[in-house]
């Protein structure tokens, strides 16, 4: 009796083990030396990911329109553009990272510089477009263009030939229904038309290269163009997240309306004028008489523009009294200017810009704030250097293959020269209280500036005691050495007295009394001085001589 005859159903349940077990490696899990697990990876929520996915279809629109206004309106335009202007002020520089740098990676990347795509673009005017998007739309996309090419041993390898900016209305996240990117698309780099739903080897007889992951569509001429994730730079400043960024004009949004309709209000009263300005009521139970009367003065009054009218009002019953209404009300009566002020300062505090940069006569009050307004100014565009050195020149450079070189935009406020010199004093300052605590104080580098002085510290710090009693051997040392200083130079004076003593006459030295003795000394002094005198020439007549020789003879 066999199994099979029990349990028809066993051979069937075992085969599609079987085959279940050879699709998923479950033989291999279970031959493994231990238990494997592996975190899942979660993708959007399905609330974001609905939103994502469905407002493809409005947010052409909508990135539009946040373009429109961020051109069209001048106080959003203006701070954007001063921090765009600020960041790029210097220009690209390079700068090495090693002392013997290969300066064939730099001449590989500097026609970059001032041609990178067939615009005739300039890669400063590139980056320049890329960050009016990221502080307009919050979302900047660089598009590095790559050519592929298979090697012989089946090798990819890749240059750029173009670097360009993507408009952020046209530009798609490529995910799929679980929120995940790189897991709904897959290309050949050489071969883009054929695009695969699951990572495969590319379909093309002659190519064994595996389909890559796509990262991004571009929706370009009624099609998609799906990009990988090497050849996108995607950089969002104020609110960064998985996929797009939400953009500042969004938050301002009704201020922004509110410049608007303040600037057609006021082009509508001043230019169009469409409404009158004002309406005279006159209180009258005889119109027609009021026609004729007014066309009369009207005809007087372009017959004689001197001409005064004069008109009767009965004070008992109050007819002929006139009232003016106004229609429109003065930029006083409506706060105009302090409005729009308070709009202007709370828009541009969104992008870190203060009154100072945008020319406001207020903001020149003292130096204490102006000074505060620069550094705030100063940190923004710090910012967003720092966005590029840290998120954008690396990517591109490395695309290039350098690293001997970095690009860099250099800070556009440079220090005071006064600046650079309480820093120098400072550093030697905290150099001189070390080596009075007893380290030992050395130049890192000789020859370098002022600016750039730096010190080595070595050693350890000696105890305060130890150090005092140190300098007070030090000191008597010092006074003993005095001393003795001192003592020989009085025995060479007494030496010297000894000797003029005995050159003296007899006589003198024998005679008389003390007063006698001093004189005789000062006289032996006298001669000595005029003999040493006659021995040396006379300098000043020599000056003479020199002088007489420069003339010529009358």
């Amino acid at each position: 009796m066999k199994l099979s005859e029990y349990l028809p159903e066993t051979p069937a349940l075992a085969k599609q083990m079987t085959d279940l077990n050879a699709q998923i490696g479950m033989f291999q899990l279970m031959k493994a030396s231990g238990d494997v697990g592996t975190a899942p990876t979660m993708g959007l929520d399905h609330v974001v990911n609905t939103w994502v996915r469905h407002q493809m279809a409005y947010r052409q629109q909508l990135v539009m329109d946040i373009q429109t206004i961020a051109m069209s309106v001048e106080e959003i335009r203006s701070p954007i553009s001063h921090i765009t202007g600020e960041v790029f002020r210097r220009g690209i520089q390079w700068k090495a990272t090693k002392a013997d740098p290969d300066h064939e990676q730099q001449e590989r990347f500097t026609k970059f510089l001032d041609d990178c795509n067939v615009f005739d673009q300039s890669l400063e005017e590139v980056l320049k477009q890329f960050h009016y998007d990221i502080n307009t739309v919050d979302d900047g996309f660089l598009y590095l263009a790559k050519e592929y090419k298979t090697m012989d041993d089946d090798s990819l390898r890749s240059k750029i030939i173009e670097i360009r900016r993507l408009n952020p209305a046209l530009v798609e996240f490529d995910l799929d229904a679980a929120g995940l990117p790189k897991n709904a698309h897959f290309l050949c780099p050489i071969h883009r038309d054929d695009v695969q739903d699951t990572p495969q080897t590319c379909e093309h007889p002659t190519c064994k290269l595996l389909c890559q992951p796509v990262m991004y569509k571009y929706y370009h001429r009624n099609k998609h163009i799906y990009l990988f994730d090497s050849e996108v730079i995607h950089v969002s400043k104020f609110s960064p997240s998985e996929t797009y960024g939400w953009s500042p004009i969004l938050t301002v949004f009704e201020k922004a309306l509110t410049l608007i309709g303040m600037d057609k209000n006021l082009y509508r009263y001043f230019f169009e004028r469409k409404m009158p300005a004002s309406m005279i009521m006159v209180f009258t139970d005889d119109p027609e008489s009021l026609r004729r009367e007014r066309s009369n003065m009207a005809a007087q009054t372009r017959l004689d523009p001197n001409f005064v009218p004069m008109v009767a009002v009965s004070a008992r019953n109050n007819r002929g009294r006139v009232d003016m209404v106004r229609l429109f009300h003065t930029l006083q009566e409506m706060d105009y200017l302090p409005v729009r002020q308070e709009v202007r300062e709370r828009i541009a505090a969104m992008w870190g810009v203060t009154p100072a940069w945008q020319g406001a006569p207020e903001a020149f009050g003292g130096l204490s704030t102006q000074t505060q307004q620069l550094v705030v100014m100063s940190r923004v565009v710090e910012g967003d250097q720092r966005m590029f050195h840290d998120k954008v020149f690396p990517l591109i450079l490395d695309a290039f293959g350098i690293t001997d070189w970095v690009l860099e935009l250099p800070t556009p406020e440079e220090k005071a020269e006064a600046t650079r010199i309480s820093f120098a004093q400072q550093r030697v300052a905290v150099a001189s209280q070390l080596n009075q605590m007893g380290f030992t104080v050395k130049l890192k580098d000789q020859g370098e500036d002022m600016e750039s002085i730096s010190f080595v510290i070595e050693g350890e710090s000696v105890p305060m005691t130890q150090f005092q009693g140190e300098s007070q051997a030090l000191q008597i040392e010092q006074t003993m050495q005095q001393m003795e200083q001192q003592e020989q130079q009085q025995q060479l004076q007494q030496q010297q007295q000894e000797m003029m003593g005995g050159a003296s006459p007899e006589g003198e030295e024998e005679g008389g009394e003390e007063g006698g003795e001093d004189e005789g000394d000062e006289d032996e002094m006298a001669q000595a001085q005029l003999a040493q005198a006659k021995e040396e020439p006379d300098e000043d007549e020599d000056e003479d001589l020199n002088d007489s020789e420069q003339y010529d003879e009358v």
